[in-house]
């Protein structure tokens, strides 16, 4: 079986495939517009996810990770999406020294995720 950091660091940071398709059926200006609300959206669940954390609310934390996971698959963020999916697995069973690192992992993923998403829209 592959290890969950293996198989995360090999999941693109964007499905470029599923964004152009995007593109195609709701125009360049649709797709502008709700990546930025992406952005933003994600920020703010991190924001919280990030404070749950803090508060060691792993019901919480699963929450957040929860619509996270949904956020990130509707836009093609797969490695986010997968990370997300792993510490809401993680959260549900309050594997303490698992979500300390996947809590790292994710921020990673996110970083790297919005900085793409940005390079897009500058396109």
């Amino acid at each position: 079986m592959i290890n969950w950091q293996v198989l995360q660091a090999q999941l693109p940071v964007l499905d470029e495939y599923q964004l152009q398709r995007m593109d195609q059926t709701l125009g360049t200006v649709v797709i502008e517009r709700l990546l930025r609300l992406f952005i933003e959206d994600s920020q703010q669940l991190d924001d919280r996810l990030q404070q749950a954390y803090q508060q060691s609310d792993f019901m919480g934390m699963a929450a957040h990770c929860h619509s996270l996971k949904s956020a990130c698959g509707s836009y093609g963020a797969l490695r986010c999406q997968y990370v997300s999916e792993k510490l809401e697995e993680s959260c549900q069973l309050q594997d303490e020294e698992v979500i300390t690192l996947q809590i790292s992992v994710w921020q990673t993923a996110l970083a790297a995720t919005l900085e793409a998403v940005k390079e897009r829209l500058t396109k």
